[in-house]
């Protein structure tokens, strides 16, 4: 399944419910997210590469994600679905101080994930659940002082959320949610690409980017 037909699937599944006759509620949700995620291949490449440069703050490693969440829910009693958008990043930088022959500058690697997904929600009153399929796309950017080019590579893939959702209700129409959860890729992130700019073998263990997190949201009821 493509990407263009993916995106379609997932939007017309949850205005396809959204449509239904059914005394429901439809609300914006916008939030925070923060996750936790290694890689321990590719923190082997970049440790590799910073030796080989005169770094006097080296990259440091690739351990957690942050980012934001915004998307629609439609509820009915205690039922939900959602259609959600999210990104997640971490800036990787590295320093070089100014000497008598250079002056100092920053190396960069931008490393995110963004997401559209179609969740399910059972909601309890204070404690629920909830499972969303998500698309998601890993960008990875590398901007090096001294490089010839800068390095950009895009990997798509579908993956699997579940979570538990404790709801604080306010008085007014905006209730807050927090929302632990564990993510599960169906790939793993591909290290060739990024090997290969970093002139080394592709032969670093690649893993999936499983997450453990911590969503922190607001639901503003739309009239």
């Amino acid at each position: 399944m493509n990407r263009v037909k993916t995106l379609g699937f997932l939007c017309a599944a949850f205005f396809g419910f959204a449509s239904s006759p059914v005394n429901a509620q439809l609300s914006l949700k916008t939030g925070y997210n923060i996750s936790l995620v290694t890689d321990p291949g590719l923190n082997q490449a970049v440790s590799l590469f910073s030796n080989t440069q005169p770094y006097k703050k080296p990259f440091p490693k690739f351990n957690w994600m942050h980012g934001f969440e915004t998307g629609l829910r439609y509820k009915a009693e205690e039922q939900a679905v959602e259609l959600n958008y999210q990104i997640i990043f971490q800036k990787l930088k590295a320093k070089v101080d100014s000497t008598a022959t250079y002056p100092s500058y920053t190396d960069i690697i931008l490393l995110s994930v963004q997401s559209l997904g179609l969740g399910y929600q059972y909601d309890g009153g204070v404690v629920g659940f909830g499972t969303e399929l998500q698309y998601q796309w890993y960008n990875t950017k590398i901007d090096l002082e001294h490089a010839t080019s800068s390095f950009r590579h895009t990997q798509d893939m579908l993956a699997v959320k579940v979570y538990l959702m404790i709801t604080l209700s306010g008085s007014g129409p905006i209730n807050a949610s927090l929302q632990p959860y564990f993510l599960f890729p169906f790939e793993n992130y591909d290290l060739d690409p990024l090997s290969m700019y970093l002139n080394q073998e592709s032969s670093h263990e690649e893993k999936r980017w499983t997450r453990f997190g911590m969503s922190i949201l607001f639901y503003n009821l739309v009239d």
